[in-house]
């Protein structure tokens, strides 16, 4: 699914009807840390929902000024932007008075230097004396507003969903922007002293899936803006129920994919088609496969380099032999790992052998001319029977023998590959032939040739498979011919237990060639040459290669640009329950509920667990009730009812509360009066079902 920045529209400037402006309707203002909402009691929804900061471009003057709304992109590095808050607490009182005239402009209050309508606003829980003080000394200095009533978002939230009255039991679950909070009501009343603050909200969830985002894709992480986190949290998040099973079911597969999120990152998209023309690409394809030779050439001639300066190590120790100093010669065969001068001789010839089929491969460079034939040899003490010499000509005769062997190992060597050469010769040429001749026989004949090759190559990586698993027939078939080999071809009939204990496997894995033979790579070389021509000569060999190799020869830009959302739904909200996943040395919300419900006796702790309410932006994930219903299941005694509920709606009802409570009778005796403003002090608060404690300061004198 695409992922886009939301655009805000900029709020309309509404008309302020003489109804509302000659009936001092109450004006209700939820002033949330991460939105205000605004509005007339007399109306069902606030007019106002914006957020609650201000931006102004740098080096601008204060009258340019935007807020909320008229932010296009709060994203902008050239945006200074503020916000009234320290946490949830109000501290910045020129920018809340921006927010203020920037309610009342939009409301269309018009009268002078006033708003002749008694205000209903929110408060932060246990909110201190000194930040009311200021609040109130804006809104009765400033704007000369007639009364103005204080209440906590989460308990005008409870106030709209229950009826709260002197019997009301509750513990309130309010998730904020920058906290949560565990608030308990006791008969009706918060309890103010046994109320705990979560410092985990919103904004460190939104924070903590920017980062997870930025992290597993580095490439993109200009593109993971904080706004768009904060819409992956909101859209696509939920609370595990059981966070522990639910990693464990991600690292399934199959899960995995069935329940993965995708999501699309803007991108612009590459010109679909080939902008060139036939002849230009016919050219492009002639310089890949040109490129394609030459990078074969160039690691043949590598590998040319690499065998010869082998061979020649192996030669210089062979020639110790002529030398006859058989000391330095054992010493020799021991460090390069051969146990006798006949196995040393073995991979001469195998290395002259593949240096030969090599250097037919190379384009320019001839087998050399033997010089090693033209020289005479004198073996002289070969032919004289063993009890004519003594026992100093009988070890120069030992010697002789492995050399003369060594000699015509080297030159049947030479023989073969020439013969080899002269047939690949004529092949090539019958090839070339029939290929001019007859082009999709000889274009057939060459897959045919392939797939010759490639069965062979499998079939002996299968058979290497199975000679290395112990239990297989062709295994044990192998180890039973070497058992007979080793007892001399003995014809007893006994019982065949080898390979079946670890002695056996042990034998058998030392004496098991681990070196590929000469036939191997001559293959590997004719399927390469083979391949060569068939990318050369037929168009639909590489489409056919990429499909085998599930490619499709294009990069997919698409899917660079794509985000795969999958553990991350569930960890970003756990944060709420574990604040220690991100360093925080707090408890979750668990954890500071049990430890909330024991301040109480037993029986206050049962009235409030069985009347649990959720409410705040963070009510809105999916599974939050049932996660809490199973923490609870677990911290509450055995069989001990309780019962959870969310509000209606977590995020309005806030406002919604305030608005009930502002159409109520309560108003008349919640509200602080300019009178007892300036009486009382700027603390003052009168206490109702849905405020805040009131301790004044100093404490009266009893």
């Amino acid at each position: 699914m695409p992922q886009n920045h939301e655009k805000t529209q900029p709020d309309p400037v509404f008309e302020y009807p003489s109804n509302i402006a000659n009936s001092g309707i109450p004006l209700v203002i939820d002033n949330g840390v991460y939105k205000c909402r605004a509005g007339w009691a007399s109306l069902e929804q606030p007019q106002l929902v914006f957020k609650n900061i201000t931006a102004k471009q740098k080096g601008k003057k204060e009258l340019d000024v935007q807020v909320g709304n008229e932010i296009n992109n709060v994203e902008v590095v050239k945006w200074i932007l503020r916000t009234q808050f320290d946490r949830n607490l109000v501290t910045l009182y020129d920018v809340q008075e921006q927010i203020y005239d920037y309610i009342f402009a939009h409301l269309g209050i018009n009268t002078e230097g006033c708003v002749n309508h008694p205000i209903v606003m929110t408060e932060a829980l246990c909110n201190p004396g000194y930040c009311r003080q200021q609040m109130s000394e804006l809104l009765f200095e400033c704007y000369h507003v007639p009364s103005v009533v204080y209440g906590v978002d989460a308990l005008f939230s409870l106030y709209n969903n229950q009826k709260i009255t002197d019997l009301t039991h509750s513990l309130i679950v309010g998730c904020g922007y920058q906290n949560t909070s565990l608030i308990p009501v006791v008969n009706g009343r918060v309890s103010s002293a046994n109320c705990r603050r979560i410092n985990m909200g919103g904004a460190q969830l939104d924070a903590f899936m920017q980062r997870l985002l930025q992290l597993k894709y580095p490439g993109h992480m200009a593109a993971i803006t904080l706004s768009r986190a904060e819409e992956l949290v909101r859209d696509h998040c939920y609370m595990a129920e059981d966070y522990i099973s639910e990693l464990e079911a991600w690292t399934d597969n199959d899960y995995y994919e069935n329940n993965v999120t995708k999501i699309q990152l803007p991108y612009n998209a590459a010109v679909t088609g080939s902008q060139l023309t036939a002849e230009q690409l016919k050219e492009r394809r002639e310089q890949q496969i040109r490129r394609l030779k030459e990078s074969n050439a160039k690691r043949r001639l590598e590998k040319l380099q690499m065998e010869e300066e082998k061979l020649r190590e192996l030669i210089s120790v062979q020639e110790l032999l002529d030398d006859e100093d058989d000391e330095a010669f054992n010493r020799a065969l021991s460090s390069l790992r051969y146990d006798t001068a006949e196995s040393l001789q073995v991979e001469i010839t195998k290395l002259t052998m593949s240096i030969q089929r090599m250097k037919a491969k190379i384009k320019g460079i001839d087998l050399p001319v033997d010089e090693e034939a033209k020289k005479p040899a004198v073996y002289d003490l070969i032919d004289i029977p063993d009890d004519q010499l003594t026992p100093d000509q009988m070890s120069i005769k030992k010697r002789q023998r492995m050399l003369k062997n060594a000699r015509e190992g080297r030159l049947r060597a030479q023989a073969v590959q020439r013969e080899r050469q002269q047939k690949e010769m004529e092949e090539e040429k019958k090839l070339e032939q029939r290929r001019i001749k007859d082009f999709n026989g000889w274009l057939q004949l060459i897959r045919d040739k392939r797939k010759k090759l490639l069965d062979i190559r499998n079939a002996k990586k299968q058979r290497k498979a199975d000679l290395a698993k112990r239990r297989t027939y062709a295994s044990q078939q192998r180890m039973r011919k070497i058992t007979q080999l080793v007892s001399g071809g003995s014809k007893k009939k006994k019982e065949d237990t080898f390979g079946q204990n670890d002695a056996d496997w042990e034998v058998y894995k030392e004496i098991h060639p681990e070196n590929a033979d000469s036939d191997s790579e001559a293959e590997e070389d004719k399927l390469e040459e083979l391949e060569t021509l068939l990318k050369e000569h037929d168009p639909e060999f590489q489409k056919e290669m990429d499909q085998t190799m599930g490619q499709t020869g294009e990069f997919d830009i698409a899917e660079y640009y794509r985000l795969h959302l999958a553990v991350e739904k569930i960890r970003v909200p756990e944060l709420l329950f574990q604040p220690s996943m991100i360093g925080i040395e707090q408890a979750g919300i668990a954890e500071t509920m049990d430890f909330v419900l024991k301040k109480f006796d037993a029986e206050t702790q049962n009235k409030l667990a069985q009347n649990v309410f959720i409410t705040g932006g963070n009510a809105m994930f999916s599974h939050f009730k049932q996660r809490l219903e199973h923490e609870l299941l677990a911290m509450r005694p055995f069989q001990s009812p309780f019962n959870v509920s969310i509000a209606k709606n977590p995020i309005l009802d806030a406002w919604y509360g305030a608005r009930k409570f502002s159409l109520s009778p309560l108003l008349t005796t919640s509200s602080i009066t300019r009178a007892e403003y300036e009486e009382k002090g700027g603390e003052y608060l009168k206490e109702h079902c849905a405020s805040n404690r009131y301790f004044p300061t100093p404490a009266p004198n009893k």
